[in-house]
Formats: structure tokens, C-alpha cells, sequence
């Protein structure tokens, strides 16, 4: 992994540096300062077989890319920038998009752009694409940049836990590098809209990770008590069959996944001597039978939860 950090530089220092870093960490770029505090801004980068994964953050900056910068590195990618604080605004082609944490949006390198950092205090996950990779993906590639693309929508939402996750954990995935950028365009080309002849393609992708995105709700839930199948459905705005399919297709139901998860958190909590009775744990995530717990810990562990403990 390559960074850089222009905060630890003194402060007439900091922008001109920054200026040499956009342009190793990222394209040639023209970036200016705005607003008036000290400027600091950080940068971690990340190669993923043909996708450079960043993230950034610094303070308020217009980063443009005119016709000059260009013509000296002329190369062809998309940016995907993954607003995760502060605001973006990502214009291109007369088209506008103020990026809220959660939302993203494309630019393509061939063309001018300007990517106005509107926050004192932002950071982003940028996804460096081959424009060779995704543009072939794409419904309208000359119409789909700085448009912007929300979680409200549940095809994105896939999506952005995703590339959230690979952003996050990418140091840790090199060795699938491959198929995880191939997921990335092709989950890309979905949220922004896929062409006709890559749809299905497209939609694999799509498949395998709403089945890892529903088993992490799954977990992430399991403390509540009132959490079902439609709850799930309504979350990412599917139907109630397709949740039950999309487990059976990995050998799970949603009952026995919901319950070994439940199980699982009260082990752990009964290892790290949590505060409360066996019971008070029992309800925490989401039992709400004493004796059925007993019954069932003991089935999944093979010991009592007060022997468990006191192991």
C-alpha cells in the first residue's frame, strides 16, 4: 500500500506537494484551494489486480481536470468516488452531482471534469476502473457520469456495501484480486445502469452479493427480536421468496442462519464475562424463551450455558 501525507509537512509546503501526489495517487489533475484554514489532505492507495483503490480526505479543494491535463496523461479510466463524509460536487458534461455520505458517482478521464470539495472535512473511496472494463457495461457510457447514486436505491445499496467493503479490507484480499474487480465493474454497471447485452452477466454479480449483503443483515440484526423474513425483503426491497432463495441457493434457511448467529453472540458474550444474567444475554439478542435457549445452546455447543460460562 502507498501513502502520503501533506499534514505532516510544514504548512507552505502541504498544497504544492498535494499537487504532485494527485498526480501519482490518481491522473494529471489541477487542484485549487479554497477556504482559509491550514490545508492538510491524505491519501492511501491500493492496486486490486487492474482497480486502484483510494481513500482520501483533506480539506476543502476544486480538483479539475481541463483539456491540458488531458493531453499530458491522456489515460482512459473511470473514477467512482464513494462519498463517505462531507459533500462532492462532481460535474461533467453539464450534468451535476452533489454527493452525500452514501452516495456516489462516475467521471471519465477522457473528458473535462471538476470535482468541488465542498466540506472542510471529507473523505472519500475512490475506484480507479479501466474505461475499457466498465464502459462496454454501460447503457449510455457518454450520459451515465456525474449522475448521482444513492443507497435509496437497492440495486446501489448492494453496491456501495460492497465497495465499502472492499475499500475497507483491501490490503487483506490480494489474492483475490481478480474476481473481486470483476464484481466491482460489473456491480458498478448495475447500479448505474447496465447495457442490454451484459445484463445477465451483471446480474450474477449482482445475485452473490445480495446473498453475502442478506446473511451480514442477518447478523447484524440478530438482537432484535421481531426480525423475519419480510423484515429482510423489505430492507432491500425484494420479495420474501427471493430472500428464502437466495439462502437455500448457499444451503441456509433463514431461521437456522438467524438462529446460530443468536447463539453464536451469547457464546461470545459469555466468553468475555459480559454483565447480566445467562438470561439477561439470552434476551439481549433476541431469545425470548429461557428454557428454549438452554435447549438450544446446549444442542449447538454441547454444554449448558452456566457450564459454558464457567469454562
Amino acid at each position: 500500500m502507498a501513502s502520503w501525507n501533506a499534514s505532516e509537512l510544514p504548512e507552505r509546503d502541504r498544497f504544492p506537494y498535494w499537487k504532485e501526489v494527485l498526480c501519482e495517487a490518481y491522473i494529471a489533475l489541477n487542484p485549487t484551494l479554497e477556504g482559509e484554514r491550514p490545508f492538510r489532505g491524505e491519501v492511501r492507495a491500493h492496486l486490486l489486480d487492474s482497480i486502484n483503490v483510494t481513500t482520501i480526505s483533506s480539506s476543502r479543494q476544486k480538483v479539475h481536470r481541463r483539456r491540458l491535463e488531458i493531453s499530458r496523461m491522456p489515460q482512459e479510466v473511470y473514477f467512482l468516488n464513494f462519498q463517505m463524509k462531507g459533500q462532492c460536487r462532481m460535474m461533467q458534461g453539464g450534468r451535476e452531482a452533489l454527493l452525500e455520505p452514501g452516495d456516489f458517482s462516475l467521471v471519465d478521464s477522457t473528458q473535462p471534469y471538476l470535482n468541488d470539495y465542498c466540506s472542510d472535512d471529507w473523505t472519500q473511496y475512490s475506484f480507479r476502473i479501466p474505461r475499457a472494463l466498465l464502459k462496454p457495461l454501460l447503457r449510455q457510457p457518454d450520459k451515465q457520469t456525474a449522475i448521482k447514486i444513492t443507497n435509496a436505491n437497492p440495486i446501489a445499496s448492494v453496491a456501495g456495501d460492497y465497495l465499502k467493503s472492499i475499500a475497507r479490507n483491501v490490503e487483506q484480499i490480494e489474492t483475490a484480486a481478480t474476481p473481486i474487480a470483476n464484481h466491482i465493474v460489473e456491480l458498478v454497471a448495475m447500479a448505474a445502469g447496465v447495457s442490454v447485452g451484459a445484463e445477465d452477466r451483471a446480474r450474477g454479480a449482482l445475485r452473490a452479493q445480495l446473498s453475502r449483503s442478506l446473511v451480514r443483515f442477518i447478523g447484524a440484526n440478530a438482537a432484535d427480536p421481531e426480525l423475519t423474513p419480510a423484515k429482510a425483503a423489505q430492507h432491500f426491497r425484494i420479495s420474501v421468496r427471493y430472500v428464502h432463495l437466495l439462502l437455500e441457493e448457499s444451503g441456509e434457511t433463514f431461521s437456522r442462519l438467524l438462529l446460530r448467529r443468536r447463539l453464536e453472540r451469547c457464546a461470545d458474550d459469555l466468553r468475555a464475562e459480559a454483565v447480566g444474567s445467562i438470561g439477561e444475554i439470552a434476551f439481549r439478542w433476541g431469545f425470548n424463551d429461557l428454557s428454549h435457549f438452554s435447549r438450544t445452546f446446549r444442542g449447538h455447543f454441547g454444554v449448558a450455558p452456566r457450564d459454558y460460562r464457567s469454562r
